[in-house]
């Protein structure tokens, strides 16, 4: 009896399996649907996690080895600690040890400590030799107190007379050496570094006064790429705090630094970079809805067939549901599980791609617990949708009545809108998380949703008006018309299918694209010329110094560009950057986009153009000037005078003229090489330098001000300029006048200067008191007053500025910005200050041979930006290319589904259309008219599909585009995104959609011929 029982609550389970085992084609093609969205998941998580490890990687490695050490350091005076060497060494490495499960070595450094005579930085390290590349003599043997050996390791000047102490070999150290924070990045102009072996050996050498002397000890403990993943980002932090806390504890002069900042940094970032592909996440979940009720109605006729059958033998409803349920249930879970396993291949595939471990990633990802459960809930997911697609009424799109997909509709669109009203989604607040993950998640699905459901409304009537309108058209054509019209069920769910998925399809590849072109776009606005040259802030060169305008000019097209920081008059926190570059040369710089301003670049620049030559004036020095002389009387206190000359270079010299005191001078000075051929602009006037030194001294004892002036009155000759060929008599002071305290008639100069202002006796300039016109950020322009006039100060002088353009971004410039004509610009401010506005950047386009010599010197002394070399790492950018590869991946799955939809419509129609087929051929139809008719009808149900599936997808990607403002690389967008298509891809990939769907409804169209044949022999008509 119990087994009867149980035979017959197993009897439908059993009976379901028995039915897919002889039915498998029929089911094959649901199942496939299935897996391909589940592989496509697998492939998206895998992918993320991938993503993410290989940016990891990359952070490590573009911060080198000694900021990506964990270190533990210990400085004092042993003299004063109660800790020996011995037990600080034994904590140090105990407490480390955990962090990766490596051991520290350990380092030693007297910093600048004087020894043996000599002031040197001494050091010692355990294992010394690997970080070592010797050039001269030999490694040193392990230090004993009794015989030190010494490597030179750069730096200059005497060494130690130490008996000791001895130097067998000049060294430098490994590009992987982790000692900068020891040794420093360069050790040019400092004193010489000498490294032993051993930090015990040099610990315990007799060095006079040792343990009164302040050392560094440090554990390193150096951390490659590769070390730590992302997924262990957080548990390294803690371990570094529960390390940094044990050494704590045991001395208050121990710290513990670690790549923290860094690693939380790429962390976020690269978690950006993962939320946004809940978007594919969400698209992928709807198209694997719209294949799952797709395949299940088109099993619905074989599936009620079985009901009713079953029924007839007696079966109950609980029954026949058991068999249905299980029907659903084998084919979603064999499907996802194939699909989940082939999914976890790809993913480890694109690891591989990406250069990150397939194994780890594929184990903290789509083989995790985690992702496991949510396999198995896609799978239980995926069996009820059909099952309840194979049990429910279609719903139908005719009518005018209110549908409940209508309603969906509705509902769909003011979720939506809803989600959109949170305003745009960007970096912080993806890195934030709150709802933004169900934002992005559900923004694709409802609008794809929405757009489905809109087509069908329109395709419903759209139909019977194509019915109508082909009743004179061809035979075939109004049968194909006639048959959708009266029975739109079917082919409006195909047409759904079809909408959901090739918008899917249409915004992964043009958001792909978008992000593509982006990634261009930021590289040509960073860097807006083939290279940007600039000072190099470790060397101090400017780019005046470095180089001739002649020897630019030699690589290509060079403009020399003045970059310089200000804020609005009076309002500090308006802050912006000014660019000053020729108007002439704006219209070529690259970067720019229409959509930064609302006039032309070309127009912009006409704007700031001016209206004839600008040339700064003042009084020539001859090409060969070795010295000048200025004949001067002074009535009044000691001044101090200097000549302020513009270069031929572009920048500017002081020529000191001393501090004279009242009386009859000639004051001479050497002119300096790059001074000569030069203008003197202005004569610069201040207090002589004892005085200043004196009152700053005083004011900084107090909160008072301190009033040091200088006053008297300035008889000035005109300046002579000695040179080989004898004296040259130079220009006279004519229409000169004085700045700061300082007043003039021609050459009879009165003076008061102090420390509250610049002094200055100079030329007037044609500039003088105009306002110089300038584009500006829309906030900067809307500080500024009637007639467009705005007060600046840029680098501490007035700058009168007038806006003619308001510019939202400008190329190279990432905040506010100010853009005025360099030369205009240029001699307004250095007529207040001269040299405080020098070019500062060279833009250069570049000749074809320009890269090799930029390599070189003098070139070689000056920062180099390249946009070609930017442009390669950004789209080198593991998130970049991890992102851009999945959703290439979702764009063909999507095609490839709709293929299969497709296929089987087409399948399922020649089956349940059978019966109007037979009647077709029996009133004469041949089996080419049949298969015409069919084809007829797919041709219909796919343009009705494109139609409303591009739509969706252009909808869809603009609406994303608009609201998730993140770059490839997970970054903020600037310049902004803006949608890029690729028309010869899309055009090219619609080409083979419509011929591959054309080869798919021709192949499944093929065999009508025979199945009306089989249909005449069981009628029994020949």
């Amino acid at each position: 009896m119990v087994s009867q029982m149980w035979r017959r609550a197993f009897f439908p389970a059993s009976l379901a399996l028995i039915r897919l085992r002889a039915r498998a084609g029929r089911s094959l093609l649901v199942a496939l649907g299935i897996a391909v969205g589940a592989a496509l998941l697998a492939v998206a998580d895998g992918g993320s996690a991938a993503v993410r490890d290989r940016a990891v990687q990359r952070a490590l490695t573009e911060l080198g080895p000694s900021q990506t050490s964990v270190q533990a350091v210990w400085s004092g005076v042993p003299a004063q600690s109660a800790l020996p060497l011995a037990s600080l060494d034994r904590h140090a490495k105990a407490a480390l040890r955990p962090v990766t499960g490596e051991t520290p070595f350990a380092l030693m450094l007297f910093r600048e400590a004087r020894f043996g005579g000599a002031v040197v930085n001494l050091a010692a390290v355990d294992g010394l030799g690997r970080w070592l590349r010797v050039r001269k003599g030999r490694l040193p043997r392990p230090c004993r107190p009794q015989s030190c050996e010494l490597v030179l390791v750069g730096g200059q000047g005497p060494l130690p007379r130490l008996p000791f102490l001895r130097v067998v070999g000049r060294a430098t150290l490994t590009a992987d050496a982790p000692f900068d924070a020891y040794f420093g990045s360069s050790r040019r102009k400092q004193p010489p570094l000498l490294l032993a072996e051993g930090v015990s050996g040099l610990a315990s050498a007799p060095l006079p006064d040792a343990d009164l002397i302040a050392r560094t000890y440090g554990w390193i403990l150096p951390v490659s790429p590769g070390t730590i993943h992302d997924w262990e980002i957080q548990g390294f932090a803690g371990r570094i705090d529960r390390a940094n806390r044990r050494l704590q504890e045991e001395s208050s002069l121990f710290s513990v630094s670690a790549p923290i900042d860094a690693l939380g940094d790429i962390h976020t970032k690269a978690r950006v970079a993962g939320e946004r592909l809940l978007l594919v996440g969400g698209d992928i979940a709807v198209l694997l809805l719209a294949f799952a009720v797709l395949a299940a109605t088109r099993l619905r006729r074989d599936s009620e067939a079985a009901w009713r059958r079953l029924t007839w033998f007696g079966a109950r409803r609980g029954q026949l549901v058991t068999l249905s349920a299980v029907e659903c249930g084998a084919i979603a879970a064999a499907a996802v599980v194939a699909g989940w396993a082939a999914g976890i291949g790809f993913a480890a595939l694109l690891a591989r791609h990406l250069g990150a471990p397939a194994g780890p990633v594929v184990a903290h990802s789509v083989a995790a617990p985690g992702a496991l459960a949510l396999a198995a809930a896609l799978a239980a997911g995926a069996a009820i949708v059909v099952l309840v697609s194979l049990r429910a009424r279609l719903i139908a799109f005719g009518g005018l009545s209110l549908s409940a997909a209508d309603v969906a509709v509705v509902g769909a669109l003011l979720a939506a809108a809803l989600a959109l009203s949170r305003g745009a989604t960007d970096v912080g607040t993806l890195a934030s998380g709150g709802g933004t993950n169900a934002f992005l998640l559900l923004l694709p699905s409802l609008i794809v949703f929405a757009g489905a459901v809109l087509a069908a409304r329109i395709a419903a009537p759209a139909l019977r008006l194509l019915e109508r309108a082909g009743r004179d058209g061809p035979l075939s054509f109004r049968l194909a018309a006639l048959s959708l019209a009266r029975r739109t069920g079917p082919p409006l769910l195909a047409v759904v299918f079809l909408v959901i998925s090739i918008s899917v399809a249409l915004f992964a590849a043009t958001y792909r694209e978008t992000l593509v072109r982006n990634d261009g776009e930021r590289a040509a606005f960073a860097v807006p010329a083939d290279f940007v040259l600039s000072e190099d802030l470790q060397r101090l060169v400017t780019i005046q110094q470095a180089a001739s305008p002649r020897d630019y000019a030699s690589l290509g097209r060079a403009t020399p560009v003045i970059r310089l920081g200000g804020n609005v008059s009076g309002r500090a926190q308006e802050s912006f950057t000014l660019l000053g570059l020729p108007a002439r040369a704006m219209p070529g710089i690259d970067g720019w986009m229409s959509g930064f301003s609302n006039a032309p670049l070309v127009e912009l620049a006409a704007r700031l153009r001016p209206h004839g030559p600008i040339q700064p004036a003042g009084i020539e020095l001859p090409p060969d000037a070795r010295s000048i002389e200025l004949p001067v009387l002074i009535r009044g206190d000691k001044v101090n005078l200097g000549l302020n000359v513009l270069n031929r270079r572009g920048d500017f010299t002081l020529i000191p003229l001393g501090e004279p005191v009242a009386g009859r001078h000639r004051l001479r000075a050497g002119v300096p090489a790059q001074a000569r051929g030069g203008r003197v602009v202005a004569i610069h006037l201040e207090l002589p330098l004892v005085e200043q030194f004196l009152a700053g001294h005083r004011e900084s004892g107090t909160t008072l001000s301190v009033s040091a002036t200088s006053r008297g009155v300035l008889d000035l000759a005109r300046l002579r300029a000695l040179t080989p060929h004898g004296i040259r008599l130079l220009g006279p002071f004519r229409d000169w006048f004085g700045t700061g305290g300082v007043t003039a008639t021609g050459a009879h100069v009165r003076y008061v200067v102090n420390r509250a202002a610049a002094s200055f006796f100079r030329p007037r300039e044609p500039t003088d008191g105009q306002p110089v016109p300038v584009l500006a950020s829309p906030g900067i322009a809307a500080a500024a007053g009637p007639g467009g006039i705005l007060p600046l100060e840029v680098h501490e002088q007035p700058l009168l500025a007038r806006v003619v353009g308001i510019s939202r971004y400008f190329p190279s410039v990432f905040e506010n910005v100010v853009v005025a004509d360099r030369d205009l610009v240029s001699t307004v401010l250095n007529s207040e200050g001269p040299g405080s506005a020098t070019p500062s950047e060279i833009w250069l386009t570049a000749r074809p041979k320009a890269a090799a010599a930029l390599e070189q010197r003098p070139f070689n002394l000056l920062a180099i930006a390249s946009q070609s070399a930017l442009a390669a790492k950004i789209r080198s950018d593991p998130l970049a290319r991890g992102t851009l590869a999945i959703l290439a991946v979702t764009a063909l799955v999507a095609l490839a589904l709709a293929l299969v939809g497709l296929l089987l419509t087409v399948l399922v129609d020649v089956r349940d259309e059978s019966g109007e087929l037979f009647d077709l051929e029996v009133q004469g139809a041949s089996p080419a008219d049949l298969r015409r008719h069919l084809r007829l009808r797919a041709l219909i149900v796919i343009v009705a599909g494109i139609a409303g599936g591009v739509a969706t997808g252009a909808a869809l990607t603009g609406l994303v585009v608009s609201v998730v403002r993140v770059t490839a690389g997970a970054t903020a967008p600037v310049p902004p995104l803006i949608v890029g298509v690729s028309w010869p891809l899309l055009l090219g990939g619609s080409a083979a959609f419509v011929v591959a769907a054309a080869a798919v409804v021709a192949l499944a169209t093929a065999r009508v011929s025979e199945r009306a044949a089989s249909r005449r022999s069981s009628e029994g008509i020949a």
